[in-house]
């Protein structure tokens, strides 16, 4: 069982639903020890590259979207060294001139979500607010962008990603609220990873394939069944693309980061240091500060 920091055993991270062995090779399953109970990671390789993958839904897909333990997967991979995690989220459209079958690299979140724990510190003595003026990294959103290129898919290079709290679809009146406040496409995975990939100072991007469209703008949306969202993902090949181009995006990914993620609680905490807070941006603060001294961890069952 992992339960130590190790910064370069897995650099890259991967969220999603499956993972196909020929997407992440030579794979083990590890439990990680955090905070907030027990994680299951997957480690081994994406495109030659040390990688760790979450399943968000579980190995049997059945943990639904409002019941993830989203801090527990988050701090997993960041204690595997994770420095970079991709978000793999299949959506839905919001907006008429993005279709099934297109792909979206977002930009932008909104929060539609109502009981999600939203911060790493909710139960510390400090008070962390980390800017999200740009919520998804630019490296790997360009890493992304240059994998999906040569797909055949029609691919958006910008969006706005609605996440709303589930398990249930929204109703009609709902997506129209989604319209109406900018929203592209409607999922409910992205908050809080998004968030808290900010505050662990680890990069963070979603690619979007489109198997949906949202209540009210088809006659149903469907789960499973003949021209379900299952069926427009996997029956038409749309998620063996995505492996390829989610393969390629790791292998653009740089050695070395040179954006300002891994800076992110330099200018965003205040208050007294967790002891399970390590190898961060805060150990570079000036000592006269005294707002950053760690405690002794607590480990939460």
């Amino acid at each position: 069982m992992s339960s130590s920091t190790s910064p370069s055993q897995a650099p890259v991270g991967l969220i999603s639903s499956a993972a196909s062995e020929r997407l992440l090779t030579d794979r083990r399953e590890e439990k990680v020890k955090t905070p907030w109970g027990t994680a299951g990671v997957l480690v081994g390789r994406i495109g030659g590259r040390d990688a760790a993958v979450v399943l968000r839904y579980g190995p049997k897909l059945v943990t639904p979207s409002h019941k993830i333990n989203h801090r527990a997967n988050i701090w997993a991979l960041r204690m595997l060294g994770v420095e970079r995690v991709i978000s793999q989220n299949a959506i839905g459209s919001v907006n008429p001139s993005i279709q099934p079958g297109d792909i979206v690299i977002s930009h932008d979140v909104l929060d539609r979500t109502k009981s999600r724990s939203h911060s790493l510190f909710d139960e510390e003595e400090c008070w962390v607010r980390v800017d999200m003026t740009e919520p998804f990294c630019h490296e790997v959103r360009l890493a992304l962008l240059e994998a999906t290129s040569s797909l055949p898919d029609h691919v958006i290079k910008r969006g706005v990603f609605a996440c709303t709290e589930g398990p249930r679809f929204e109703t009609p009146a709902e997506i129209r609220s989604l319209q109406r406040d900018g929203a592209d496409i409607v999922g409910t995975p992205l908050v809080p990873e998004v968030v808290l990939a900010r505050e662990a100072e680890m990069c963070f991007a979603s690619i979007a394939p489109v198997i949906n469209y949202g209540a009210g703008m088809a006659p149903a949306v469907l789960h499973v069944g003949p021209g379900s969202m299952n069926d427009n993902y996997y029956a038409n090949g749309l998620h063996d693309r995505i492996e390829q181009a989610l393969i390629a995006a790791v292998q653009l990914l740089p050695q070395a980061r040179s954006c300002s993620c891994g800076k992110a609680l330099r200018s965003g905490f205040h208050g007294t240091r967790p002891g399970w807070l390590t190898h961060c941006s805060l150990d570079d603060a000036p000592v006269e500060t005294g707002a950053v001294q760690p405690v002794p961890a607590v480990t939460k069952s």
